[in-house]
């Protein structure tokens, strides 16, 4: 294939012919696309001059090499930001499609995209965690900001992070004690409530973070526990005329995570870290009533030896999550309790030989078993060995060869062996000290995840469950891994003050999967199919600018960015369409603004998705989603003794999650439904001890 002698190129000549023949390429589609009828302050890592960092506090200098960027966001940035969550800190990242409130099931949230396609893989201190056997919620999903260090976010493929696939992922690592004190932390009170019209939502939170240090040994804990019981409604429109049906949602939520560190001396350390976590949803709707409950323990254990530039991490984990479902009304009933039990040990190793060349290595190995009342067990062998070096062979160029080889075995419900091998070329020109060019070319199998392959169906909920705009969601035994290849390159400005950097991308992917509508047994239910074959391609801009304190106290932060992304699925017969769900472009802003004498922080973001019409498969109906506009806010002040007040208001002056669904012979409507936008409003107290 003629993509394959592209790794061999001149690197510097490739970066700059992908960015333009993608940025093209992206014009002519997106004006195509619009002239269709319209009814339907950190301080940088010495190494990178292509990330995007962001926050005030000084980080120390990282002695990686590597030219594979990497975007880094502080624990300072986002407690300047108000965030609450992951999430909060995600949506200023460029190419991040965020979920939706009110577009996934049950009223929840939809999932994440990255680039159009699939989640993001989430580590924790390097070490990935799963979501729920059916993508419920994960450990990340209680972590709060008070709990991070920073976010580091690698957007290119790493065969050190198993990332080789799905070219994103988000390493959150835990703060360690910020003094010697043998025990300082803070406890927050939050509560909010908001009314207005048929919608209501109240908020309670109380949490707890707290750390020190005693000689050899450091130690924290940090414990959450939230409230969350709202009242919203959804109208549906269809030939028969439209209805209104209201949803009441109780969800509560308790995460608990002691941690402790033995350093063994100046280069060695001993670390075991617990996450517990329980959440149970009730709601009703109609004469429907859903209980689902998620609960799990997960264990880390790791040793770490680090000397200058090289490394040792041996690390095992243990984790077991049950998910239980259950749904009833006077048409249906059912119950599903599927519990995943995993077993990890890895190790990762890094050897700096000087200061232009660098290996890194190690091995992973995991055991996941899935055990549901419905299916037949699923186990999964995962084996894998990498290895990554990077030499800088000019005082302004580096290149990093790295190559992952991995083992799959699946039995029980699924029959399946496999083994893959995938190779990554990246190079690096920093043309001065402010412009760079870093360019990435990948081939990868992504294999399915247990969850995308058990045939469980959940229940929709309202009146309108199993139609096509609300339809059950369930998986498939008989999905086939992904293969996949990308190209990336970025042109980056970057100084201590900010910078602006632009990304083209393409991927090639045989065997997409796509999630799919298809009536079953009288009801529509979504489940992922594999496609023959599609291409994604798109380009990013985002920007950044800081101003440092001034001598009168005044310093703010403005962050941007806009992420277009191009998404075509092309099937057998070569006729092609575009993927049902990825909307062509999302665009947010950030502004972030501290007065020092009153210690008062403020920040505004606004994010925007636009209204976008794509063709559902193997469906006579074109589906259309409306714009969407969120604006957040929120404001901080500090007192003396350590206490602190907070107001936050997250999707306010949003506009409603709206889908139509029009007959592709004349235009007329089919069926449609708006899901209510509920904004939320929370007030905090915070004492630090």
């Amino acid at each position: 294939m003629h993509r394959t002698k592209l790794y061999w190129g001149t690197l510097s000549t490739l970066s700059i012919a992908i960015f333009a023949i993608n940025s093209a390429s992206f014009a002519e589609d997106l004006i195509a696309e619009t002239q269709q009828p319209t009814n339907h302050t950190a301080e940088q890592p010495q190494q990178l001059k292509t990330i995007v960092v962001t926050g005030s506090s000084a980080q120390p200098k990282d002695p990686d090499i590597s030219a594979v960027a990497k975007t880094i966001v502080t624990r300072d940035e986002m407690l300047k930001y108000g965030d609450q969550s992951v999430n909060d800190a995600l949506r200023r990242a460029a190419g991040f499609q965020m979920p939706t409130p009110g577009q996934g099931p049950r009223g929840g949230s939809g999932s994440m995209r990255f680039r159009g396609g699939g989640a993001p893989i989430f580590l924790i201190n390097g070490e990935p965690v799963q979501g729920g056997p059916r993508g419920g919620m994960s450990v990340v999903d209680s972590i709060t900001p008070e709990m991070i260090e920073r976010i580091e976010i690698t957007k290119q493929p790493s065969v050190a992070q198993a990332s080789v696939a799905s070219s994103a992922v988000i390493n959150i690592i835990l703060k360690e004690p910020l003094d010697d004190a043998r025990i300082s932390g803070s406890v927050k009170l939050g509560y909010g409530l908001t009314e207005s019209d048929k919608k209501e939502e109240e908020r309670k939170n109380v949490s707890v973070q707290a750390d020190g240090r005693d000689g050899a040994w450091i130690y924290s804990v940090s414990a959450n526990q939230m409230w969350n019981d709202s009242t919203s409604t959804t109208e549906v429109e269809n030939a028969n005329g439209i209805r209104q049906q209201t949803r009441n949602t109780d969800r509560t939520s308790t995460m608990f995570t002691p941690r402790v560190e033995y350093q063994l001396d100046d280069q060695q350390k001993l670390v075991a870290e617990i996450f517990y976590r329980n959440n149970e949803t009730d709601g009703n709707s109609g004469n429907q009533i859903q209980n689902d409950k998620n609960d799990s323990i997960r264990l880390n254990t790791r040793y770490e030896r680090k000397d200058k530039g090289n490394s040792d991490k041996v690390r095992f984990t243990v984790e077991k999550q049950n998910e239980t479902e259950s749904t009833k009304s006077s048409q249906y009933s059912s119950y599903i309790d599927e519990t995943v039990t995993e077993y990890g040990l890895a190790y990762d190793g890094v050897r700096k030989f000087d200061e232009t060349k660098q290996v890194k290595f190690g091995v992973d190995s995991r055991f996941n078993e899935l055990e549901s009342n419905i299916a037949e067990t699923l186990d999964e062998q995962r084996y894998a060995l990498y290895l990554e070096g990077s030499w800088k062979f000019t005082p302004r160029q580096t290149i990093t060869l790295g190559a992952r080889q991995e083992w799959l075995d699946r039995s029980g419900l699924v029959e399946y062996t496999d083994q893959n091998f995938s190779p990554v070329l990246a190079h690096r020109f920093d043309f001065t000290d402010t412009w760079s060019l870093q360019t990435n070319i990948s081939r990868a199998v992504k294999s399915p995840n247990s969850n995308n392959l058990m045939p469980t169906v959940s229940v929709s909920t309202d009146a309108d469950a199993g139609t096509m705009n609300n339809p059950d969601r369930g998986g498939n035994p008989n999905l086939l891994p992904e293969k996949i290849t990308a190209f990336e390159t970025t042109l980056g400005y970057n100084m201590e003050s900010g910078g602006v950097n632009i990304t083209a991308y393409h991927r090639d992917i045989d065997d997409y999967i796509e999630k799919v509508i298809r009536l079953e047994n009288g009801r529509y239910v979504e489940r992922p199919y594999n496609q023959d074959q599609a291409t994604t391609y798109g380009v990013e801009l985002a920007g950044r600018y800081a101003l440092k304190q001034t001598a009168k106290g005044h310093s703010l932060m403005l962050t941007g960015q806009v992420s277009t992304v191009r998404a075509k699925i092309e099937d057998a017969d070569h006729n092609e369409r575009l993927v049902s769900d990825v909307a062509p472009y999302t665009a947010s802003t950030g502004l972030s603004y501290n007065y020092q004498p009153w210690r008062l922080a403020t920040s505004i973001n606004v994010n925007y998705t636009p209204e976008f019409t794509r063709a559902l498969d193997y469906l006579p109906y074109d589906r259309t989603s409306n714009e969407r506009v969120n604006v957040d806010i929120s404001a901080t002040k500090r007192f003396d003794k350590g206490w602190a007040t907070t107001f936050s208001a997250r999707n306010i002056l949003s506009t409603d999650y709206k889908e139509r669904l029009n007959h592709q012979s004349d235009g007329s409507l089919y069926e449609a439904r708006v899901n209510d936008a509920i904004p939320s409003f929370l007030f905090t107290v915070e004492k630090k001890f």
